[in-house]
């Protein structure tokens, strides 16, 4: 077999059914539009019947053992854990894909309604950031949770075809089989997240009971009527409002897309280009949430949004545009399966650091220009809101991650609503809505229909993320708006693309292995 001449093949055909099927997927996120609905799902289903042809499988299989060289290899294995998920029949193919398309149309065209009037997320979070009403705040809430009714029986019942498909493949379920061609271990990362948050149980402790105290207050409850709906968001993965000062009215009049360009120019990293591809803007009919799209695998990189003008959504686009550069920067001479992050995570550490500059005293002073006086009042606020953040972020993975593996364990046990409860009063340590318990509220969620098995990257990445800005600071510069800053992550982190596996591309870049003890540390 002429390995180059077959690699070079499956690249080409790759590449354009990726391109192919990215498209019609921007076109149904940006409109909602059932023709590209339809479109996507012919494509994803080309594309995954390409990956599915087992005379190509055994090939790649038997070929992994051949004398190849290290590009040829990776290649081969990148390959080889894209296939063997669809190592399954037409029809079986079919079916997931049918219903993956059908949750994602659901999730693009929703919108919630109070009392009869329809809102978007953004003002579902809006109400839920700044309104003194417990009747209105718990509407909003319960109004964000409504599409858990409708996502709940389609989405279980796909969990069970994905579950049989696994199982005909060899694994115990489909959360096991994806976490291993992930190149993770199920067991490994659990037993990790596990002691991480035994370690930080009493601080976060600390930190709950002073944010709890600090809303019951504002909102003139006591701490033992808080309930979810008392918190910022639909999830109390984000801090809430837990000081008097307005950081929303910093970006009044100021355009968020500017201060995000001027972010990366000034590590020279030119995101112009993506700007002027990207939907940045809220309508009717459109996705309402985040993300960056790689539409061909070479130039063609988008990020769609709802840019409102608060501090949430500078840390969003902050976060988006750094998936976006490591896309763009990654070395376009690799072959297009080597062509993406080293791993899922490694792209989220990347839009992490980033993200967490809207919550660092260095950017409001070089970016956004902040009044000296102002710098110094809110520094020490800023310092103490990305530990209650980080802190926040991580029991909230944790608790996703735990509740989304029992799922796939049993998609069909009853007590799957009181187990998402119990899983949140244990690691976010809320005081759950007894009433709320007969409803699917999980499914609300809308990592757990259209990204499965991926949100234990994001504590990965957060991990990632603080073990970059501490060899950063020792290594590179104090500062981290430099652009030695910007050469560090094109050099070392971008440009392998995924040559290397994500243990080897850490240590390569931070010359340690990846380690939670930076993410402890800042919470700490």
């Amino acid at each position: 077999m002429d390995a180059k001449k077959f690699l070079a093949e499956i690249n080409a055909e790759v590449k354009r059914l990726h391109t192919k099927s990215a498209t019609a997927y921007w076109g149904l996120t940006t409109t909602g539009k059932s023709e590209y609905g339809e479109e996507m799902q012919k494509a994803e289903i080309e594309l995954r019947l390409y990956l599915a042809d087992k005379e190509r499988f055994d090939t790649v299989k038997e070929s992994m053992n051949l004398e190849l060289d290290s590009i040829e290899k990776r290649e081969m294995r990148l390959l080889f854990n894209e296939m063997l998920p669809n190592q399954l029949s037409k029809e079986r193919i079919e079916e997931a894909v049918k219903k993956e398309v059908e949750i994602e149309s659901l999730f693009a065209n929703f919108r919630a309604k109070i009392n009869g009037k329809e809102v978007s997320n953004n003002e579902i979070t809006e109400i839920l950031e700044k309104s003194t009403d417990s009747k209105l705040r718990k509407d909003a809430w319960i109004a964000g949770k409504e599409i858990g009714k409708e996502i709940a029986p389609k989405l279980i019942e796909l969990i069970k075809i994905r579950n049989e498909n696994a199982k005909t493949l060899g694994f115990n379920n489909y959360y096991d089989m994806m976490m291993e061609l992930q190149e993770l271990s199920t067991g490994e990362i659990h037993s990790m997240f596990r002691t991480f948050k035994e370690q930080t149980d009493d601080l976060f402790k600390e930190i709950k009971d002073d944010i709890d105290e600090t809303r019951s207050l504002k909102l003139k409850i006591s701490k033992e009527e808080m309930r979810p709906w008392h918190y910022s968001d639909l999830w109390f993965q984000e801090v809430p409002e837990i000081e008097t000062y307005d950081y929303d009215s910093i970006f009044k009049g100021k355009e968020i897309i500017s201060l995000v360009k001027k972010t990366y120019d000034s590590i020279n990293l030119d995101i112009v280009d993506i700007i002027e591809r990207s939907d940045l803007y809220e309508r009717k009919g459109k996705n309402q949430h985040a993300f960056t799209i790689s539409i061909d695998t070479e130039n063609d990189i988008r990020v769609l949004e709802n840019i409102r003008p608060t501090v949430k959504w500078a840390e969003t686009t902050l976060h988006e545009y750094g998936h976006a550069v490591y896309d763009k920067y990654i070395d376009k001479s690799l072959p297009t399966v080597l062509r993406g992050p080293a791993h899922t995570f490694t792209t989220e550490a990347v839009a992490m650091f980033f993200g967490r500059r809207a919550r660092d005293a260095e950017w409001y002073e070089k970016i956004v220009n902040l009044d000296g006086s102002i710098l110094k009042e809110i520094e020490p606020r800023l310092k103490k809101l990305l530990k209650y953040q980080l802190a926040i972020t991580a029991r909230w993975i944790i608790a996703f991650v735990f509740f989304e593996r029992e799922l796939y364990k049993n998609p069909e046990r009853e007590d799957l609503n009181n187990l998402w409860y119990d899983t949140l009063q244990e690691l976010q340590f809320i005081n759950p809505p007894e009433e709320r318990r007969k409803y699917p509220d999980w499914a609300a969620k809308i990592h757990f229909g259209i990204a499965p098995v991926y949100y234990h990257n994001y504590l990965l990445g957060e991990m990632m993320a603080s073990q970059m800005e501490s060899y950063l600071k020792e290594n590179v510069s104090k500062e981290l708006i430099n652009k030695n800053v910007g050469e560090f992550f094109v050099e070392g982190i971008f440009k392998p693309g995924s040559k290397y596996r994500w243990d080897e591309l850490i240590e390569k870049a931070t010359g340690k292995p990846l380690n939670p003890k930076f993410l402890a540390e800042q919470i700490k």
